[in-house]
């Protein structure tokens, strides 16, 4: 029981890890740290994911030497469980980053996970940094709610967002989301709110 209860004590210290590395780290001023640069590149295009080969090459890194020194004061089952939680609640992190940018909702949670996330990335990126949950924003008081319908800019819209045959915003979205572009992008002097 011991090490299922370590297990989910590192689940839950990645969610607010997850929260902490994207609010302070990934969004830090000036961009001066490689983890910022790089998430820059995922807002200005949200396509842009660093490759799951660094990210499991550093997963293993952390898991391994959190291990290492749990080891000094814990047996070998119990100093991997609270590690081997962290690791895992990160690698799903990932995943469902991921599937946010690349695949239609299927679920109420998905649609809802999409939306706050929309959120974060068009309209307060320097809010709602959750992205499996929002449960740390709430506490931190960094959330913002989304109100519907989301705009999106249309060169930065989600391939699962566009209809395949007309490439604008597909039916099953139009609820949720528009798609804007930016008035220096229009040909003449109609409104971002108009173009969709």
């Amino acid at each position: 029981m011991a090490l299922l209860g370590y297990f989910a004590a590192g689940v839950l210290t990645w969610t607010f890890l997850e929260w902490l590395l994207h609010g302070r780290l990934f969004h830090s001023r000036g961009l001066r740290n490689p983890f910022a640069k790089e998430h820059a590149l995922h807002h200005a295009d949200p396509l842009h994911m660093v490759g799951w080969p660094r990210k499991l090459i550093g997963v293993v890194f952390v898991v391994g030497v959190l291990v290492a020194i749990l080891r000094l004061s814990l047996g070998d089952f119990e100093a991997a469980a609270f590690p081997c939680g962290l690791g895992f609640m990160y690698l799903v992190y990932e995943s469902v980053h991921r599937v946010i940018h690349t695949r239609a909702p299927r679920t109420s949670y998905g649609r809802w996970l999409r939306l706050q996330h929309v959120q974060h990335h068009f309209h307060t990126p320097k809010r709602n940094f959750g992205v499996t949950s929002a449960v740390w924003d709430h506490v931190f008081r960094t959330h913002v709610p989304f109100t519907k319908p989301l705009a999106v800019p249309e060169r930065l819209a989600m391939p699962w967002l566009l209809d395949p045959q007309s490439g604008g915003l597909a039916d099953a979205y139009t609820q949720d989301y528009v798609l804007v572009r930016r008035v220096r992008d229009l040909p003449d002097s109609t409104t971002a709110a108009s173009a969709q």
